[in-house]
């Protein structure tokens, strides 16, 4: 794998934004009305959508390479650059003050749910040491920080599973309780799979930071603990395409954080399973096709003298939600751990795209993040692998 995927997207923001960008200053006045501001919005939150990636293609260097010799690649840039600059890291009373108001007319019902105890907040936002206050919408990014900070406080203090808490993060991640056939684009075009979020019902405002400050407000609501043990047993890797060591570095880590997951999860559903249906329960209780490709993977990793793993460990991303569900053992085992099959199901496709985008080197977004970072705490909380 190879840059090529930053310049992909660079060209893809490029032309989306371009007759926006030009209407804009050929007729300010016209570019004030309200549709072209809501679509010169829309377009504004596809560059957010890039900082992360961006700052780790600056950071190696090859962002210059880039962009050098390309004029196009030089606007989109200095766009994204300027859209940063509008960012500030606010005094502290300035921000309380945007907090109260907040609180009077946007709060989500997540974030209501925790103003009793306004210190979480205000301890957070004091917590804070990079700009993360956009000056072009600060209410929205008071509220958007409000609800990272809530959604880690509600990790802490409420079923992560229960119906409450459940119900409550659709209104901030979209509901994904329906079976998604998936599009093939989303996983090679960052564009579109940001526009699928947003059909899911993904509220763009909590990622619509620079990298830095969405890194920070991630780790002062409690996102973002160190990442949990590998199990070696559980742990047979299929091959993950190679990126450019310091651009690729946010895939890495991500792709070690779900490998790491992975792997308790495995853990966690053998356990389980063998406590309810004994040691033989991969031939009664997994799906003959699921287990058939197992098998397979065994035989060749076999046939490469790799050391042998339980069966589990050949299971790819995409079978665990058929596992957990199945009727016998769901009723058997996992009711009590998840509550509603629908539930579980919904945490798990909502990791689905970044683990495909992980194993190929696809550009990872801080969209992409979000959803990582909730779902394997969540999940990880629930089945006491904290």
């Amino acid at each position: 794998m190879t840059d090529d995927s930053y310049r992909k997207l660079l060209e893809k923001l490029q032309s989306q934004f371009a007759p926006f960008a030009a209407l804009e200053e050929a007729n300010p006045e016209l570019g004030a009305g309200q549709r072209y501001a809501e679509e010169l919005g829309r377009y504004r939150d596809l560059l957010r959508g890039a900082y992360g990636p961006m700052e780790s293609l600056r950071k190696s260097g090859a962002l210059a390479a880039l962009t050098g010799h390309d004029s196009a690649l030089q606007r989109i840039y200095e766009q994204m650059r300027i859209t940063q600059n509008r960012f500030v890291l606010p005094e502290l009373t300035q921000a309380n003050k945007l907090f109260e108001q907040f609180q009077e007319v946007l709060p989500s019902k997540l974030t209501a749910q925790f103003l009793a105890d306004k210190d979480v907040v205000a301890r957070a936002i004091g917590a804070m040491h990079t700009p993360w206050l956009d000056t072009a919408n600060q209410i929205r990014s008071v509220s958007a920080f409000a609800d990272l900070q809530s959604i880690g406080l509600a990790l802490r203090t409420m079923p992560s599973f229960g119906d409450q808490f459940t119900n409550l993060l659709r209104d901030d991640l979209g509901d994904w309780r329906d079976q998604i056939n998936w599009p093939e684009k989303i996983f090679d075009d960052a564009v579109v799979r940001t526009r699928f979020y947003e059909e899911r019902g993904l509220d763009r405002a909590l990622t619509a930071f620079p990298a830095t400050a969405f890194e920070q407000s991630l780790d002062i609501a409690g996102l973002r603990p160190a990442p949990p043990d590998l199990i070696e047993h559980f742990d047979h890797e299929q091959p993950v395409e190679e990126g450019h060591e310091e651009a690729f570095a946010r895939n890495n880590a991500a792709h070690d954080l779900l490998q790491r997951f992975e792997t308790q999860l495995r853990l966690f559903i053998n356990d389980l399973m063998e406590k309810a249906a004994g040691d033989q329960w991969t031939k009664h209780r997994v799906p003959g096709e699921i287990r058939k490709r197992w098998i397979e993977k065994r035989e060749s990793a076999r046939a490469n003298n790799e050391p042998e793993h339980p069966l589990i460990a050949y299971a790819d991303f995409s079978d665990y939600a058929p596992i957990i569900t199945r009727k016998d053992n769901w009723n058997d085992a996992f009711k009590p751990i998840f509550g509603r099959r629908e539930s579980v199901q919904e945490s798990l496709q909502r990791l689905y795209p970044i683990r495909i985008c992980t194993m190929h080197a696809r550009m990872i977004t801080q969209d992409d993040m979000l959803y990582m970072h909730v779902e394997i705490r969540r999940i990880l909380i629930a089945i006491g692998a904290r």
